[in-house]
């Protein structure tokens, strides 16, 4: 199925499924703290953008889903209104956009959607391009849970949510094939389910490195989880444990 027709059907879900996160925001608010060219790659529906407008930056958005970014206006439309917001509809693996940016974002796992090495590098290259000399991205990457516990490949889960007055239920596996996680998920709520499956592919530090490095960063840090307090230095092979950031700078 074609990625913008998976998030046509996420899009209604999303906000109630990964909404509530947060673990991220203090550290992309401390990076973007010292940064006033801000643009964040994946920005679904809005829940990043929220935390940096709220804290005075202005954002430039951008997704590939025209349906999570109609959500994103709906709750963001006083920002759009009054210009410290703007939100795009491009695929970054195809063109840059307009702009020169001193900090990019790539949120949310966005990166592990793409999963051959050839649109990785087209992507990273076309963000390259937008980027002021010395600008830093700023990318989180997933770490299967199943390469930490075997026992959670193909393991279902349920989950229910509130929702408006009624429950929202959520059933998904994720399933590993070698370096490509499948996630089907099944919500449903009153009496209507929607099948999603979804393809993630897992990409080491080391793997993130080289494939910075090969489209022209430079300074690649990489930190587990979000602790920004421990950036260090990649490019020497070491395992993961946890999801982690790997930062990298326009040389």
């Amino acid at each position: 199925m074609d990625s913008r027709e998976v998030y046509r059907k996420f899009a209604q879900y999303y906000d109630t499924f990964v909404g509530g996160f947060s673990e991220d925001l203090p550290m992309y608010l401390s990076i973007c703290d010292k940064h006033d060219a801000i643009l964040e790659v994946g920005c679904g529906t809005g829940r990043v953008l929220s935390a940096l407008l709220g804290a005075g930056h202005h954002v430039i958005g951008v997704d590939i889903s025209s349906d999570m970014l109609t959500v994103a206006e709906g709750k963001l439309h006083s920002y759009l209104e009054s210009g410290k917001l703007k939100l795009l509809n491009h695929d970054l693996r195809l063109s840059p956009v307009r702009g020169d940016f001193n900090c990019v974002l790539v949120s949310y796992f966005t990166f592990n959607y793409l999963l051959d090495g050839e649109e990785q590098s087209a992507f990273l290259s076309n963000i390259l391009a937008l980027m002021q000399h010395g600008g830093v991205l700023v990318m989180d990457l997933m770490y299967p849970a199943s390469m930490s516990n075997p026992a959670e490949d193909n393991r279902w889960k349920e989950l229910t949510y509130e929702v408006a007055g009624s429950q929202l239920k959520l059933r998904q596996s994720k399933t590993m094939i070698r370096d490509i996680e499948k996630r089907i998920q099944i919500f449903a709520q009153n009496g209507h389910s929607e099948e999603i499956t979804t393809y993630r592919r897992y990409v080491s530090k080391q793997e993130a490195f080289d494939l910075l490095t090969s489209v022209g960063f430079g300074d690649v840090k990489v930190t587990d989880g979000y602790d920004q307090s421990s950036f260090h230095a990649a490019g020497v092979s070491e395992p993961s444990t946890s999801s982690f950031v790997v930062m990298a700078t326009k040389v």
